[in-house]
């Protein structure tokens, strides 16, 4: 008796307790809000060329931009991108994905990941099609996201990714394009409080010679982002 009643209370229990290490990321910009962020960007380059290596000393530049919250619409916010480079508007879904931006000038658009929808487990991989812009390109990329771990305590999830997608090339030309990162998302207050990411380009001419391919010429350029929340005006 006494055990049929132990197995009774923990699964009352159990239905009342939190799962653990698992957690739903989901935007959500209040209307009013304003959320301010300061990018910085790390930029360097180098060209190797038959016996030939020159490189460019890293050149770093900052920028502030803010997103003004404006309104939440048939599953989508509404929000203004305020920076240097003037100002537009975005459409966002929960899950970060974009449902439409009017006007976009695809450079200027800072970084917002975009989530798996449902409940996310620590340690759980996802993969994403999410398509990326490049210069004045739109390409589909393929997202690899980890939920590394959760913080109860501040609310915070930590999040691992990388990027990657198929460049055009032959048998002369070859162009790589790499990029892996990690963010901070708050998921009480559904914004993103903190991400670092590195992107490196690399294109590479080579000679065949009979079935020998041989490098003639290396340009890699390589991107070191961060970005951090630096106030939240409600």
């Amino acid at each position: 008796m006494r055990v049929k009643t132990f197995t009774l209370l923990l699964l009352v229990m159990s239905l009342f307790t939190p799962v653990l290490g698992a957690v739903e990321l989901k935007y959500k910009f209040r209307p009013g809000n304003v959320y301010e962020y300061d990018h910085t960007v790390t930029r360097s380059s180098k060209v190797a060329a038959f016996k030939t290596n020159s490189s460019q000393s890293p050149i770093k530049t900052s920028q502030k931009f803010t997103l003004r919250a404006i309104d939440f619409q048939e599953g989508a916010h509404i929000v203004d991108v305020i920076g240097a480079g003037g100002a537009f508007r975005r459409y966002v879904r929960e899950n970060g994905a974009l449902s439409g931006a009017p006007g976009e000038t695809g450079e200027s658009v800072p970084f917002l990941l975009s989530f798996p929808v449902g409940d996310w487990k620590v340690g759980e991989r996802h993969q994403l099609q999410q398509t990326m812009t490049v210069g004045a390109t739109s390409v589909p990329a393929t997202w690899n996201m980890l939920l590394k771990s959760l913080d109860n305590d501040k609310q915070t999830a930590e999040i691992l990714f990388n990027c990657s997608f198929k460049l055009p090339e032959d048998r002369l030309r070859r162009k790589e394009f790499a990029m892996k990162g990690r963010a901070i998302f708050n998921f009480e207050q559904g914004i993103l409080q903190q991400s670092e990411w590195v992107s490196t380009y690399r294109f590479i001419f080579s000679n065949r010679e009979m079935a020998v391919g041989r490098e003639l010429w290396l340009f890699e350029h390589q991107s070191s982002s961060a970005l951090t929340l630096a106030a939240k005006k409600d």
